[in-house]
């Protein structure tokens, strides 16, 4: 039986994507940041599927030795490692970069940048040694160029990861580890719904474009796991949200009425 591994994996898309590798027949192991996180997340399992196809562990991803334990963990109770995800990040609330302390950007930058290089070294050198594998890199707002005021480190670093992963999938698009991203557009999460939360004042505009672009998690995981596990294609790009479907959705959107936020509300 083939096994995934999926960094964040304890909520939000993270959690969504084990729920449906899960599905799919697969084995996981995916982390938290926290002991706790990692326990609520495992009785949310727990009766669903059966107890010996997943397990979780506790990974800083921006600590090699961590990520490094994480593989060697997944490896001892699995035997292998067949797709990893590079899943796990962190934000900030929506505020100007001068406003923001220092440590919460460098958080920022620590978590989804270089905590994502350092995984991607550490795994692609270890599945070129068992002779397969893949490993996808998480896209997100910024990933394309587009900005949002107040969320310029975390564009930033979305920006970044799509650089380095075009860049490296360049690098190895000849060996046997298949390097690629994975976008699942607007997904409907904690973060974003704290957004609304937090800005009553801009929350009707939030609202409407949520209702038009987003989706849930367990929506859009099934699509991206499905795509993961028939690529063969070095450098793909799995993307849930394409342009043709954004302007498909604001072309019906004055006559579907869609809404996917109030139940969240």
């Amino acid at each position: 039986m083939k096994t995934a591994v999926i960094t964040g994996g304890t909520r939000g898309i993270g959690s969504a994507l084990v729920r449906s590798f899960l599905e799919s027949g697969w084995n996981v192991a995916y982390s938290g940041t926290s002991e706790t996180n990692v326990e609520k997340s495992l009785k949310l399992l727990d009766g669903q599927f059966e107890r010996g196809r997943y397990a979780a562990f506790k990974c800083d991803v921006s600590v090699e030795a961590d990520l490094v334990s994480l593989w060697d963990r997944a490896v001892k109770t699995f035997g292998r490692v067949d797709i990893w995800i590079n899943n796990a990040g962190t934000s900030s609330d929506q505020t100007p970069f001068h406003e923001l302390p220092t440590e919460i950007f460098t958080r920022i930058i620590d978590t989804n940048v270089r905590g994502l290089m350092l995984a991607t070294h550490v795994v692609y050198n270890r599945m070129l040694k068992q002779g397969h594998g893949a490993i996808y890199n998480m896209e997100g707002l910024g990933s394309d160029g587009r900005r949002i005021t107040g969320l310029t480190p975390y564009g930033t670093s979305k920006r970044a990861v799509r650089y380095f992963t075009d860049a490296f999938a360049e690098e190895v698009k000849e060996g046997p580890v298949i390097v690629g991203t994975i976008s699942p557009g607007m997904v409907l999460t904690d973060l974003t719904m704290e957004q609304i939360r937090k800005d009553p004042g801009n929350s009707k505009k939030l609202i409407k474009i949520y209702n038009i672009l987003a989706n849930e998690a367990d929506t859009v995981a099934p699509f991206l796991v499905r795509k993961m596990i028939g690529n063969r294609k070095h450098g793909a790009k799995i993307n849930w949200l394409t342009n043709w479907k954004v302007v498909r959705r604001f072309l019906i959107a004055p006559f579907s009425r869609r809404d996917i936020v109030s139940r969240y509300l």
